[in-house]
Order: structure tokens, then C-alpha cells, then sequence
């Protein structure tokens, strides 16, 4: 259903919300610039008075995502303990996913679709984004919170992978706040990652 016309004050917003839902929706390749334009109101040609191609906007989409997960994410539970701080960049995380689940989608999933480029940029947003959650691992590991007998690269891969998957099931509407989701999904990861107690060795019998 169109969203009305576009707005002579704020245009591009406009279309960038239409661009993000039917990006969520349907996926970068499968919409045509024709699709966006009637999803916001105007006719095909109208919308390069405001974008050069559908392409930028996807970079654009991308890009103003990730640094809002960079943003929130990276001030979340800034000066606390590394473990409470990995508990509040995971609940920054799941929030910002709570708030436009089509977006995160796109953010992390549809990137593929730029020219080699443009994946480049993107590249180096996600590894700052990525660097993140390596930092405060590190520092949890340096401060006997979490086990130095774990492969950093793959401890970070594996709570990112956790994350970047949350909008194909996440529901602000859903029996649990979104906070006490976070909250799960946090206790879930942090378990993994903690120090354990050195087993104690039982004393030895003589025959």
C-alpha cells in the first residue's frame, strides 16, 4: 500500500523508509526502483530528483545502520566490568533490532549486493562494528572473566552470528520484553564465554 505522497520537505526520507521495507521484505534484488516509487507515491523518474540510483541507496540504508549499531552498541555499559558490558552490548544490539527488524536484515545481510567497491566500505564499518565486542572480550579475558582457553575470533563470530539473526524471529509483541530477551540471549552467550573453576584433582588412593 503507498504511503502517500512524498513529503516536499523531506523527500528522501520518504523514500528511504519505503526502500528499507520493501528491501526487508522482499530483498535488494527482487525491487525495482519502480516498486519504490509506488510504494512512496510519485512516478519512477521522479525519484532520481532526490537518489542517483538504487544502489546508493542500499549504501545508504547500510551505512546509517551500522553506525547506529557502532553508536549505541559501542556506549552501552561503556565503564562497568567487561562481562556487564557485554551484556549491555548485547541488549543495545537486540533494542536496535526490536526497532526496525527489515533494516537490520538489510544491514547485515544484503550488503552482498553492492559492487566490490562498495562491499569494501562496508567492509571496514563491520570490522569496526566486529572490533567492538573483540575489545571487550580481551579485556574480559585479561581480568579472569572470561576463558583464555577460547579462540577470540571464533567467540566473536559466534555472538555476532547470534545477534545478526535475531530479526528472523525476534517480536517486540512477543510473550518476553525485548529487554528480558536481551537479557536470555546475554545469559546464553556470557555462559559460554565465562571462566570456569579449575576442576580439582581427586587425591590419589594407594593400592
Amino acid at each position: 500500500m503507498p504511503t502517500g505522497p512524498v513529503s516536499a520537505e523531506r523527500p528522501r526520507d520518504s523514500i528511504l523508509r519505503a526502500a528499507t521495507r520493501l528491501f526487508g521484505q522482499r530483498s535488494y534484488q527482487a525491487t525495482t526502483m519502480r516498486d519504490i516509487a509506488g510504494e512512496v507515491g510519485i512516478l519512477a523518474g521522479s525519484l532520481y530528483a532526490h537518489i542517483s540510483s538504487k544502489e546508493a541507496l542500499l549504501l545508504e540504508i547500510i551505512e546509517d545502520g551500522i553506525g547506529e549499531f557502532i553508536d549505541r552498541v559501542g556506549a552501552a555499559g561503556k565503564d562497568a566490568a567487561p562481562d556487564e558490558r557485554l551484556r549491555a552490548m548485547i541488549k543495545a544490539h537486540v533494542a536496535i533490532v526490536s526497532e526496525n527488524p527489515e533494516r537490520t536484515l538489510i544491514v547485515f545481510h544484503q550488503w552482498r549486493y553492492l559492487g566490490p567497491d562498495l562491499q569494501k566500505r562496508v567492509r571496514q564499518h563491520r570490522r569496526a562494528y566486529e572490533s567492538l565486542f573483540t575489545s571487550v572480550f580481551a579485556d574480559g579475558v585479561a581480568k579472569g572473566q572470561f576463558s583464555d582457553e577460547l579462540d577470540a575470533r571464533v567467540t566473536r563470530l559466534t555472538i555476532l552470528g547470534a545477534l545478526n539473526w535475531t530479526p528472523e524471529w525476534l517480536s517486540s509483541s512477543g510473550p518476553a520484553s525485548v529487554e528480558q530477551v536481551g537479557d536470555r540471549i546475554a545469559d546464553v552467550l556470557l555462559a559460554g564465554a565465562r571462566k570456569r573453576p579449575a576442576k580439582r584433582r581427586r587425591p590419589s588412593t594407594s593400592a
